[in-house]
This record gives structure tokens, C-alpha cells and sequence, in this order.
């Protein structure tokens, strides 16, 4: 009979390309690795793995196998998912990555029920952003994610996950107080801010990104960004002392922050979305339905606190009026 832990193995070298990173993944050695692939290919009695240079890459019979693999693992998580729900016992480790206002503002909050009621079980948080985030999650690394997205920038889906939308918040502008725009209180236009520094997420990530689209669509221009930072209080410092502008989710909080003030956007709605992603099939496991539920009812109450927020997906979505931004020159 195969074993599963060799399987494993097998698996993981078709998903990720190298020993070096199943090893990593595994906690393994690679020469570990290496030896269990080597004895699965005599248990199996045909060449599962061969030589391409430097790296193992896998035969024909070997990505057979390997398909077979994944669904002989995912039976098995389904043995193993259904026995806990079973029992109904909410224990061992649920492992959640998320953005620093979703941690802060939903998950933190849940933190302390899931505790009362819950003492065997373990929420590890990691505090995250990386793009791989959603890969992790199907190969199993993590359990639980929340990103953000915006009604502009949609994240795919993809089939091996679920996801629904926990919270819609409006991003708006903030401005260092002494910001001749600043003073007026009402809305802002963005094409009055053509001549602004910006600060924003590092290239790559949805708030550069945002930005750049914002700027390009509504107001004709490409943003001067001045400062680049992932990190909240290092943005609003920007805003604050630096002098930048900045578009700012609503949980960001950046009116309570001294030299700043935070103002609409007055040519179009645009959105952030807090959305809450799991596999397919993982919230029968009673831990990973305790942590979901905590979520859930967290995301409730701070709806209730705030006014500005929605539950869930607008029920109408409301069009920002962006485009395509245009190729640089």
C-alpha cells in the first residue's frame, strides 16, 4: 500500500518545481526528501522522478501518480475533516493571514470569545500580504485569509476556494491639514491634486495600484508618489509630516490621527472590500467553522459601530468610472 506521507512528497515536488522548496514547505531536509522519493519510486516499482540538469523533475508515470496524489490526500482531509465534525470538538491550530486593518479591526476583536470558549484550540495570525496568499491557501500552508480588494481590482476566484465579502468600506482622501483643499470640508476632485506628492503601497501591491488607476481615470494624471510604505503608521506620517496625499480606506481611521484630515472623493464611489476566503469543504472541520463564525460576528459588530461600513457586497454596485490606466510612455 502507498504511504500518504510519500505522496505527499511527490505532490508537493509537481506543485512547487524544486526539492529545495518542497524541503522548505515540509520541514524537511532535502536529502530526506530525496530519500523518500526514492523509496516510493521502488514501492511503485517504475521511474517516478529523473535528472534535468541540476533539478529532479517528474517522469511521465511520475505526474500519473502525482495526480492521483492530490486526490487520494484530499480524500483522506475529508476522512479526517468529517471525524472532527463528528465529534464536534473545536481544537488543534487554525491559521489565519491577513491585512493590518482586518486583523486589527475584525479578527483581534474575536480573539478573546474564541478563547473563553474555545480552549483547545490555536489561532495562529500572521499579519501578511503577500502575493502567493491565496496559492498557500489551496496547498494547505494556511487555513484562513482575508484580503482586500477593491470594486475596480477584483482578486480571481478560483474553484479549490470560497470567499465572500465580509465588509465594504469607502476609500477616501487624506491631506495634511495645512492643504488648501483641506479647508473647504466638502468633497475633493482628484484632478485637483495633479500637482500633489502621494503616498501609497509599494509597487505591485492593490493600493499602488488603486492609486495609479484613480489618478489616471478620474483625474488625467499620473500620481507624483513620493513615499512608498505597506505599513499604515509610516503612511499616515507621510500625510501627516510629509506633506502627501494619500487615498485611505475609511477603516484606516486617519481623521483620529493629529494633522490630518480625511475628505471624499467627488467624482466617483471608490470601494475596498474585506473579503473572507477558505477551501472548498475546510469549514467542516469544527475549528475552522469556530474561527469563520467568530469572523463573521466580529465583522457584525463593527458595522454596527460604523455607520460608513457595509455588510457584505453592496447590493448594487455603484460605477467608479475607471478604466484601464494607459501604458507609460
Amino acid at each position: 500500500m502507498l504511504d500518504l506521507g510519500r505522496l505527499r512528497v511527490l505532490r508537493e515536488l509537481k506543485l512547487r518545481g524544486t526539492v529545495g522548496a518542497v524541503a522548505e514547505a515540509l520541514g524537511y531536509s532535502p536529502s530526506a526528501v530525496s530519500q523518500q522519493l526514492a523509496q516510493l519510486q521502488r514501492e511503485v516499482g517504475v521511474p517516478l522522478v529523473e535528472r534535468a540538469g541540476r533539478r529532479l523533475r517528474l517522469t511521465e508515470a511520475g505526474e500519473v501518480l502525482a495526480g492521483h496524489a492530490e486526490t487520494l490526500l484530499a480524500g483522506a482531509q475529508r476522512a479526517e475533516e468529517a471525524a472532527l465534525a463528528a465529534s464536534g470538538r473545536v481544537a488543534g491550530t487554525v491559521r489565519v493571514v491577513g491585512f493590518q486593518t482586518a486583523l486589527l479591526h475584525v479578527l483581534a476583536p474575536a480573539l478573546p470569545r474564541l478563547a473563553a470558549d474555545y480552549p483547545d484550540l490555536v489561532v495562529d495570525v500572521l499579519d501578511e500580504e503577500f502575493v502567493r496568499v491565496l496559492q498557500a491557501l489551496v496547498l494547505r500552508e494556511i487555513d484562513v485569509v482575508i484580503t482586500d480588494e477593491y470594486s475596480h481590482l477584483p482578486r480571481p476566484r478560483r474553484p479549490e476556494l470560497t470567499s465572500e465579502v465580509l465588509i465594504t468600506e469607502p476609500m477616501r482622501i487624506a491631506l495634511p491639514e495645512a492643504h488648501p483643499l483641506a479647508r473647504s470640508g466638502g468633497p475633493v476632485r482628484m484632478a485637483d491634486l495633479a500637482g500633489a506628492p502621494w503616498v501609497t503601497g509599494h509597487v505591485g501591491t492593490n493600493h499602488a495600484d488603486l492609486l495609479e488607476r484613480t489618478c489616471v481615470g478620474l483625474g488625467g494624471y499620473r500620481p507624483d508618489v513620493r513615499y512608498r510604505s505597506n505599513d499604515l503608521l509610516v503612511i499616515l506620517a507621510m500625510v501627516a509630516r510629509g506633506g502627501a496625499a494619500c487615498l485611505i480606506p475609511d477603516l484606516a481611521l486617519a481623521e483620529l490621527e493629529e494633522g490630518i484630515v480625511v475628505r471624499d472623493v467627488a467624482d466617483a464611489r471608490v470601494d475596498r472590500r474585506m473579503v473572507l476566503w477558505t477551501r472548498v469543504g475546510a469549514d467542516v472541520r469544527p475549528s475552522v467553522r469556530a474561527v469563520l463564525d467568530a469572523v463573521r460576528c466580529s465583522a457584525d459588530d463593527l458595522v454596527d459601530r460604523r455607520p460608513s461600513l457595509i455588510r457584505g457586497a453592496p447590493s448594487r454596485p455603484v460605477p467608479d468610472g475607471l478604466g484601464e490606466p494607459p501604458a507609460p510612455p
